[in-house]
């Protein structure tokens, strides 16, 4: 993925808008979503991502997840996130351009699939990401917490249903656990905009 230019969005042009006389929020947005779209994104992901080899660290036992890529065009996921994007940014408030990337997750329990702490922002293109999305699929498994740094140091779980995503500001510190039973299925994705100044 050498460029975004295939990913500008006129429809976070024109639909997600920033006030510019208000600061932006950083933070953790929990948005509630209905059940029936959630079956649609699983089935979706299911059956249309191609499968990707999950960026690791040098560490192996850094991050274990199986990872599929969802093909953007024509997506009924992609189109879902849009408009999803342009409510939680009237929280946010940050400048949009459109989602960077979908991806779908399995953390299966006889891997001790986990994610250790990490940011989504970093170097390259990844440093345009704005709003990291984690929307757990499926219930039925146990551990695979979502978790992230309190202001005060403290470690704060959001436990994930298949009828919320938790969408943040890319640059905070997080972790999924150790899954300890069953699998968790997840759609992960990032909108990007211009790169922070």
């Amino acid at each position: 993925m050498g460029s975004l230019s295939h990913l500008e969005s006129d429809f976070f042009k024109y639909n997600v808008k920033t006030d510019l006389t208000k600061d932006p929020e950083y933070g953790i947005v929990p948005l509630e979503m209905d059940s029936q779209m959630t079956d649609i994104v699983l089935k979706e992901a299911m059956n249309y991502g191609e499968e990707i080899k999950a960026k690791t660290s040098l560490h192996t036992d850094f991050r274990k997840v199986q990872a599929w890529r969802l093909n953007q065009k024509d997506s009924v996921t992609a189109e879902l996130i849009s408009h999803a994007v342009i409510e939680l940014n009237q929280v946010f408030n940050y400048r949009l351009s459109g989602i960077q990337d979908i991806q779908y997750l399995e953390y299966d329990s006889h891997d001790n699939a986990k994610y250790d702490w990490h940011i989504d922002a970093g170097d390259s293109l990844s440093s345009m990401r704005k709003i990291s999305i984690s929307w757990v699929l499926n219930e039925g498994f146990e551990g695979g917490d979502l978790q992230f740094f309190g202001d005060g140091g403290e470690i704060v779980t959001y436990n994930s249903t298949p009828n919320k995503l938790v969408s943040f500001t890319s640059f905070l510190n997080h972790r999924v656990t150790p899954v300890t039973s069953g699998i968790r299925k997840v759609l992960v994705c990032w909108i990007y905009g211009e790169q922070w100044r």
